[in-house]
């Protein structure tokens, strides 16, 4: 079986690494990183947590010419890899080299001697050692002293996203006839970069079946849809697709994608998922995606993909749309939110838009429902939703996936933005990075990108909804508000 690795970075971490190892002096600066990892069989992704960028004191002249990591540096951040339950990965630069990179002999031959022993100090987590240049990355990764990876490619998450190997790809030809007014606007490159997007859109209501539309469209690779739900009647003025005779058969939601994406494109692969994304064995199928989608309404969901995009480094945006309704019954305001997460940026818990109360609702069983009245007796509670508002929400995560896929992205593109239809304003938002946050937080007990080691917060029951009863949050509330942990740690 042919192994593949990817080492997945941050556009803040990738900014440092280019910046400590590129420098006037042409000569060689070497890097670590601590990272979390996701493994499957045949794949692995390595996330990068820590970034230590090392002195020359460090990264000395050796015996036999070329620079070496100090062992005691080696020795000192293997042990932090090991209490933290984190990989070690090893960076330098290959002075002048842009676009190919190769490891040299002296790299490997430095590999075998160090990384056998390295594994012990770690605890068997990967370790490996890279070669970079401007915009080329070789690696070899040690998972276990009998298997060993080349680095398949190096993937920065950002509002530009970046991928690229050893050497750079073939020639690529012309996409399709279908593509070209696209590929006028970004290259053939670029649609071929959608092309191998595997996305996730998660709730396939309003907002989300005019995404699995825009991304059939695109000529994204697969469409993974997630939704538990069935069409009903009050869905047919929004949900793109949906007919009476879904409404009146209770057609699933997924199967309503699924027929609107092979009328679009048949070449497109389509998933179906017919479930919760607060479901462990539902949330496992997002941790593997290149981007997800989210517009579902609940808190819930939005703790969950959060805590995915954090965990794992997958880009993210999320969308909404809310009216405000004044005591008398008249409106006062009508937003459409969309809300990138370009881990570590744009956490949605620090955005103050996952709501504590709401989730103790939608955790409560029937029956607690019930005696605390959450819903004031009516249960049957359907929140205004045009399919006007709803397009805005679709259109602006789209953009947000598109431009920052093909590697047009600026600085702006990951901020939060709320638009207030009834006077055309659009407001961009900041989001401030809580440093005790136990999702995205660089705090010792944070779950940033720590993969497969970090626990989310999902339903571990086989159970469904509507009579399933629920997993718990309320024990953690007091350290999922606000958490304490030990210091964070350097850079």
């Amino acid at each position: 079986m042919r192994l593949r690795t990817t080492l997945r970075l941050t556009a803040g971490q990738i900014a440092d690494v280019r910046e400590h190892l590129f420098r006037e002096d042409h000569d060689e600066h070497a890097a670590i990183l601590l990272v979390g990892s996701r493994v499957r069989p045949g794949r692995t992704t390595l996330l990068a947590r820590e970034l230590h960028l090392l002195s020359d004191d460090e990264f000395p002249p050796g015996e036999h010419g070329y620079r070496q990591i100090a062992p005691q540096v080696l020795a000192r951040l293997g042990n932090r890899a090991f209490t933290e339950r984190l990989g070690l990965i090893s960076l330098h630069s290959h002075p002048g080299a842009d676009r190919d990179v190769c490891l040299s002999g002296d790299d490997l031959a430095g590999h075998r001697r160090v990384f056998g022993h390295l594994l012990d100090i770690v605890g068997g987590r990967p370790v490996g050692g890279l070669a970079l240049g401007q915009r080329a990355a070789d690696g070899e990764i040690w998972l276990k002293p009998e298997v060993i990876s080349r680095l398949e490619k190096l993937e920065v998450v950002g509002e530009r996203m970046e991928s690229f190997g050893a050497r750079p790809a073939g020639q690529l030809g012309r996409a399709g006839g279908r593509y070209d007014r696209q590929i006028q606007l970004f290259g053939t490159k670029g649609q071929r970069l959608l092309g191998g997007l595997r996305v996730a859109v998660v709730g396939l209501g309003g907002g989300g079946s005019l995404l699995v539309e825009q991304l059939a469209h695109l000529g994204v690779g697969e469409i993974i849809a997630v939704d538990f739900d069935t069409v009903a009647e009050h869905n047919l003025s929004r949900i793109v697709g949906a007919t009476a005779r879904d409404a009146r058969r209770h057609t699933k939601k997924v199967q309503v994608s699924r027929r609107l994406v092979r009328r679009i494109d048949p070449s497109v692969r389509f998933t179906t998922v017919d479930g919760d994304v607060v479901d462990a064995d539902v949330a496992a199928q997002l941790t593997d995606v290149d981007w997800i989608l989210l517009a579902s309404d609940t808190h819930s969901s939005r703790l969950v993909v959060n805590a995915i995009a954090q965990a794992y480094l997958i880009p993210t945006v999320q969308i909404g749309a809310k009216v405000d309704g004044r005591a008398d019954g008249t409106i006062e305001q009508i937003y459409c939110a969309v809300r990138p997460v370009l881990a570590p940026e744009g956490c949605l818990y620090c955005a103050g838009v996952i709501d504590q109360q709401a989730l103790q609702r939608e955790t409560a069983t029937e029956e607690e429902r019930v005696a605390q009245d959450y819903l004031g007796g009516d249960s049957g509670v359907v929140d205004p939703s045009v399919i006007t508002l709803n397009a805005v929400g679709a259109a602006g995560a789209m953009n947000v996936l598109l431009l920052s896929a093909v590697g047009l992205g600026q600085s702006g593109l990951g901020a939060h933005q709320l638009h207030t239809p009834a006077d055309g304003a659009w407001l961009k938002l900041q989001v401030e990075r809580d440093p005790a946050c136990l999702w995205c937080s660089a705090a010792s007990h944070s779950r940033f990108a720590r993969g497969d080691d970090a626990s989310l917060p999902v339903r571990r029951s086989d159970a469904r909804r509507p009579h399933a009863r629920p997993w718990r949050f309320r024990p953690a509330w007091g350290r999922l508000r606000r958490p304490r942990g030990g210091p964070s740690p350097a850079k």
